[in-house]
C-alpha cells in the first residue's frame, strides 16, 4: 500500500522524542515502511528521513506583511503555525491520486473535515481526550471517519462517535530489552504538573529508595518551583535519555513510578518499564490499568493519600518475578502487535474503498 501518515504539527519526529505521540508516530512510519508499504511522511522540520519512503517536511509560516501582523484579530502563533501545516498538507494530499490510505496520527481538526473529499480512505488515532476543534472536526468527517482508540477509557471519553476501535500502542522489545534490575527508582516523563514527578519524589522519600527522574523540562517554571527543591538526597534529575540510555535506566530500576495527575489515554512509560521487566507503581488512572495488569505491576485506586498509596505500591511491585513482567509485556505491548492490528485495519479500509 502506499500510505500517507500525518504526523502531529508541534515537533519533529526525532530521538530524543517530544512525547509519546511524537514517538508513535515514528514507529508506525518506520514499521509499516519496514513491512513493505511505501510511507509518504508529512511532518516537521527536523524529522528522521530514514523514517519514510518520502518526506514532506511541512511548512512554517510565511513572513506576513506589516498590516497583517499587526492586525487585532491575529491568531495565537501556535495555532496560525498548525494552521499552515494542516492547510499544505491537505493541499497536497488533496492533488496526490496515489495514495491507497492515510493514517492520520495530529491532533488537527483538517484532516479530519476534508476527509470526505479525499479519494482515499483516512483511519484517525484518538491519543487524547476530545476537545472542541477535534469534535467538529470529527462531525464533519462523518460517515468517512475511521477511528481508533488506544485504549478502552479513552474510547469512553469520545462519547460523540459511534465507533471507535481500539489499538493499544506498542514499543520494541529490540530497543527496550530485559534487565536485571536494581534497587534505584525510576521516573520518566515531561516535567510538567501534570505528570505528577513531586508525587513521585515524595513517594520515593518515603521508600527510602534512590530516584533517578528522566525527561524533557517542558514547564522550567513549575520546575524551578516545585520540583527543584525537593531534588537532592533521595532523588536525582538525569536529563532526557532516549533509546539505550532510557532502556537502561529502566532496566536498572526495581520499581518505575508513574503518577499522572489526569486521565492520561494510555501511558508509554509503563509499557516501556514492562518491556525491560521493570514493574510498575502507579496511580490508576485514565488507560494506565489496561497497560499494567495484575503481572506487571501494582497500581493505587484510592487517591487520597496518593504518597503514602504509593510508596505501599513500591514495596508490593519490588517484590515481583521481572521476567513474569517482561513476558506479559512482550504478549500485549509490542510494536509488532500494534502494527498488525493497524495493517489489518488499514488493509480492510483501502480494500472496501476500491471494492
Amino acid at each position: 500500500m502506499r500510505v500517507a501518515i500525518l504526523a502531529p504539527s508541534r515537533h519533529p519526529l526525532c530521538a530524543p522524542f517530544a512525547g509519546g505521540q511524537e514517538r508513535l508516530a515514528a514507529d508506525m512510519a518506520a514499521g509499516l515502511r519496514h513491512r513493505g508499504h511505501h510511507v509518504q511522511l508529512y511532518a516537521r522540520a527536523g524529522t528522521d528521513s530514514a523514517l519514510a519512503d518520502d518526506l514532506h517536511v511541512m511548512p512554517p509560516v510565511p513572513e506576513l506583511s506589516e498590516i497583517a501582523s499587526g492586525d487585532l484579530n491575529m491568531p495565537e502563533p501556535r495555532f496560525l503555525s498548525d494552521q499552515v501545516a494542516f492547510l499544505a498538507v491537505m493541499r497536497d494530499i488533496l492533488r496526490d491520486r496515489t495514495i491507497d490510505v492515510v493514517l492520520n496520527q495530529s491532533l488537527h481538526q483538517l484532516p479530519l473535515a476534508l476527509s470526505p473529499a479525499l479519494d482515499a480512505p483516512m483511519l484517525t488515532t484518538l491519543h487524547t481526550p476530545p476537545f472542541p476543534w477535534m469534535e467538529v472536526g470529527a462531525w464533519l468527517a462523518g460517515d468517512a471517519g475511521h477511528f481508533v482508540a488506544v485504549s478502552q477509557a479513552l474510547r469512553r471519553q469520545w462519547t460523540t462517535l459511534v465507533h471507535a476501535e481500539v489499538i493499544h500502542n506498542g514499543v520494541d522489545p529490540q530497543v527496550f530489552s530485559e534487565g536485571i534490575g536494581g534497587d534505584d527508582l525510576a521516573w520518566v516523563g515531561r516535567l510538567t504538573p501534570e505528570k505528577g514527578a513531586d508525587i513521585a519524589v515524595r513517594a520515593a522519600a518515603q521508600t527510602g529508595r534512590h530516584l533517578r527522574l528522566a525527561g524533557p523540562l517542558s514547564d522550567p517554571e513549575w520546575f524551578d518551583g516545585v520540583l527543584r527543591p525537593l531534588l537532592g538526597g533521595t532523588a536525582e534529575y538525569v536529563g532526557t535519555l532516549a533509546g539505550q540510555e532510557l532502556s537502561d535506566l529502566y532496566a536498572r530500576s526495581v520499581v518505575t513510578l508513574v503518577t499522572p495527575q489526569w486521565d492520561e489515554p494510555f501511558c508509554l512509560v509503563a509499557a516501556e518499564s514492562q518491556m525491560c521487566g521493570t514493574p510498575v507503581a502507579g496511580l490508576a488512572r485514565g488507560g494506565l490499568p489496561e497497560v499494567v495488569q495484575q503481572s506487571g505491576g501494582h497500581l493505587v485506586t484510592d487517591h487520597a493519600s496518593p504518597v503514602e498509596r504509593l510508596a505501599q505500591a513500591v514495596e508490593v511491585a519490588a517484590r515481583m518475578d521481572r521476567r513474569e513482567v517482561a513476558a506479559d509485556a512482550r504478549r500485549r505491548l509490542t510494536t509488532d502487535h500494534m502494527l498488525d492490528r493497524y495493517e489489518d485495519t488499514l488493509t480492510k479500509l483501502t480494500a472496501e474503498q476500491q471494492g
